[in-house]
């Protein structure tokens, strides 16, 4: 009798070893602090302390990860809900939510944009606010205008802060023009010659302008 030769066992497969999700997490981040050009898939592994080839068993090459990054911005903001026990509280927070959002992820809104989805992405913020303003006795066309106007009032705001933020040093600066000569109101000088409070700013001007849209007239 001829002794059977015996079958090599096959190891089992390997689980990767960093999961899809932590991959676009570190990948975000990584767009976050270098931009779109410095998301790379060695940078990528190396952040994530595993081969090249865990991150392409995830997600793919970087064209495929960089679509799922703008799908998940694009779905993103679905997240947002309204608090407060007022129509103008719930309105003021689902605008400061969003201020949020968009300060938090430039270059993925960017990337959106780029791809064309950016009305994907703002609907459902436009229709969390409609839901507010619905509530709050507006309807039809002024309705319509009062969820643009938060949504462009919050859109210009982060574009202003986003700007400034990346702005060199300015001579003179404010403080130099709005101090170099007397003023009517010394008060309104002083305080325009110090730097933007952009928190305290949003707030104010945000809660003005919601006031305003929602008062029935």
């Amino acid at each position: 009798m001829t002794q059977e030769t015996a079958k090599p066992v096959r190891a089992p497969r390997r689980a990767p070893a960093v999961s899809r999700q932590a991959v676009l997490d570190a990948a975000t981040r990584l767009i976050e602090e270098q931009g779109v050009a410095g998301l790379s898939m060695r940078k990528l592994a190396a952040r994530l302390g595993v081969a090249v080839t865990s991150i392409y068993w995830h997600v793919g090459n970087r064209e495929a990860l960089v679509d799922e990054l703008v799908q998940e911005m694009v779905h993103g903001l679905d997240t947002l809900a309204a608090t407060g026990s007022d129509p103008v509280a719930r309105v003021l927070s689902l605008a400061t939510g969003l201020r949020r959002v968009l300060r938090e992820h430039p270059h993925l809104i960017g990337l959106v944009n780029e791809r064309g989805m950016t009305p994907a992405m703002f609907l459902p913020s436009q229709r969390a606010l409609a839901s507010e303003v619905a509530s709050a006795g507006l309807a039809g066309p002024r309705a319509a205008d009062a969820v643009r106007a938060v949504q462009y009032h919050v859109i210009g705001f982060v574009l202003v802060e986003r700007h400034t933020d990346r702005s060199p040093e300015q001579r003179p600066s404010a403080e130099e023009l709005w101090l170099a000569e007397p003023a009517a109101d010394a008060a309104l000088a002083g305080a325009l010659a110090t730097p933007v409070d952009a928190d305290r700013l949003f707030a104010v001007s945000t809660e003005a302008l919601v006031r305003a849209l929602l008062t029935k007239q």
